[in-house]
């Protein structure tokens, strides 16, 4: 029997942030949104009876959409990165220094399901989470927005705010920057996980010291940064593999704080193919499986802290 799905249902079971700290950006969002509603000011001012057809509006909507949607979405990253890196460096150093270890042990789970099981929880589950639950709360944003709009301008607004040409290629955007962005940190994933299984104490330090000191020592003896530029293209390196930064784009999406472009001819903006094909990704998916048979065995091995 297939014990994965379970082992996942147990993270969440052992973890509430997983729900708890998404739920509160969303609730931020629409709180925002309703007190926007409430008391913001709308400006309309001698708008003509045929909406959709004021330049104006037909021109920056699109754009202060497209804005929008990145904004409601940076927040959801961030939390879902601050809860991945703090759930995988904590997850099986927890079960060491309260020594249920001892009892996961005694059941019939190997240690390689439960290493997957917690890899699968921040490289999978986590991720679906965030994305039902950015687009969730878009969605919600949307209606109360549409709603006030709605009340100053004529249901003209509607269809400016919910406008297919650019909902749809941001939703897309998103769902592929997020598969994207998992595959190229499942080395540091692994590295977390491997640090966790290991470390005696000072789970962080442990994880930070060791890519530090290769840095120091090889700037000290050989005077080059080549491991701090690898580390630097592990962190962002995707986008520019993942992305056609030099397409000119409709409309403009701000994630992780940075302008991206994007149309509704998706094609124009992704570059899927540059990225699957890159050497970057399948080395570091290689060191990924490897970190993970490290951790595997480390965690037969070694059960308290």
């Amino acid at each position: 029997m297939n014990q994965l799905p379970l082992l996942v249902r147990r993270e969440f079971w052992e973890h509430r942030a997983f729900l708890i700290a998404p739920a509160i950006v969303a609730v931020f969002w629409v709180l925002v949104a309703i007190t926007a509603g409430i008391f913001g000011q709308v400006h309309v001012d001698e708008l003509p009876a045929g909406l959709m057809s004021h330049p104006d509006l037909v021109e920056k909507a699109p754009k202060a959409l497209a804005v929008a949607l990145g904004t409601l979405t940076l927040p959801f990253v961030i939390v879902m990165g601050v809860v991945i890196v703090f759930y995988l460096l904590d997850s099986l150093y927890a079960d060491r220094r309260d020594r249920t270890v001892l009892f996961w042990k005694s059941l019939p789970v190997s240690d390689q399901e439960t290493v997957l099981s917690k890899l699968a929880t921040a490289a999978v589950v986590l991720p679906v989470l965030i994305f039902v639950g950015a687009l969730i709360t878009s969605v919600l944003v949307g209606l109360i927005a549409s709603l006030r709009l709605s009340w100053e301008a004529g249901s003209g607004i509607w269809p400016l705010v919910w406008n297919s040409g650019v909902w749809f290629p941001a939703i897309a955007l998103f769902l592929y920057m997020l598969i994207v962005a998992v595959l190229w940190y499942l080395p540091i994933f692994a590295w977390f996980l491997l640090v966790s299984a290991s470390a005696g104490r000072a789970v962080m330090l442990w994880a930070a010291l060791p890519p530090l000191g290769l840095m120091f020592v090889e700037k000290m003896v050989f005077h080059t940064g080549h491991f701090a530029s690898l580390l630097a293209d592990r962190l962002v390196g995707w986008k520019d593999l993942a992305l056609n930064s030099g397409a000119d784009g409709d409309h403009v999406m701000i994630i992780d704080g940075e302008r991206i472009p994007f149309s509704s001819h998706l094609g124009d903006v992704l570059d899927p193919a540059t990225f699957f094909s890159s050497t970057g990704l399948w080395v570091g998916l290689i060191v990924a499986a490897g970190l993970i048979w490290a951790t595997v065995l480390v965690r037969r091995h070694r059960s308290e802290v």
